[in-house]
């Protein structure tokens, strides 16, 4: 028994390790993302971390996370800026429309109603940097393959972008969560999304 409990594969180690790499990832990706504009580079080597080393056991963690965010920067960066200008247009849009309906107390349902519509867009974001972390794209073919794949896999896209909404509404409510949401969420993510990418890789999920 005691053998077991001390054992770094047992059932009691094993999964604080994995818990431990998802708080590492999660700092990682807080501090890569603090110039704003690098979020999307590093939430690309959060994914591929996450789905490698966390999922599957590979070695490497900082590395392999330093090496995909300086491979991803460029692309990355200009992929950041795009969703940004798209989705911040929209939740502005929405919020106007909201306050507008307000006034004549409709704002309720009609809220609830263009947060799913958001949802469609917000779930193509998502796709674009677990997509990058992965395959080889020019910026333009990035985007497409984005939004091909999230509308060819709607329940999936919209599943994507309600994890990244509930995940970014924690950290901006209680900031403490930072610590592991982002891991989480990018771990969550690999669930939905490598039965997919294993379409196109030949390989097993």
């Amino acid at each position: 028994m005691a053998r077991n409990y001390f054992n770094p594969e047992g059932l009691v180690w094993k999964p604080l390790g994995k818990l431990g790499d998802l708080v590492m990832l999660s700092l990682l990706w807080g501090i890569c993302s603090i110039p704003l504009v690098t979020v999307g580079p590093a939430t690309a080597a959060l994914y591929d971390c996450t789905a490698h080393c966390v999922r599957r056991g590979e070695d490497g963690l900082f590395a392999r996370f330093r090496q995909t965010f300086r491979a991803e920067l460029r692309t990355g960066l200009c992929s950041t800026l795009l969703w940004a200008a798209i989705l911040g247009a929209l939740f502005l849009l929405r919020a106007l429309l909201m306050r507008r309906l307000g006034y004549a107390g409709a704002g309720g349902a009609a809220g609830m109603a263009t947060l799913v519509v958001l949802l469609v867009p917000t779930g193509m974001a998502c796709w674009v940097f677990p997509l990058l972390s992965r395959f080889a794209f020019t910026f333009g073919a990035l985007q497409g393959a984005a939004v091909r794949l999230a509308l060819g896999h709607i329940l999936r896209t919209l599943a994507l972008a309600v994890l990244a909404l509930l995940g970014t509404e924690l950290c901006l409510r209680f900031v403490s969560p930072l610590i592991f949401t982002p891991g989480l969420v990018a771990l969550f993510w690999s669930y939905l999304l490598e039965p997919v990418f294993a379409l196109y890789t030949g390989k097993d999920e």
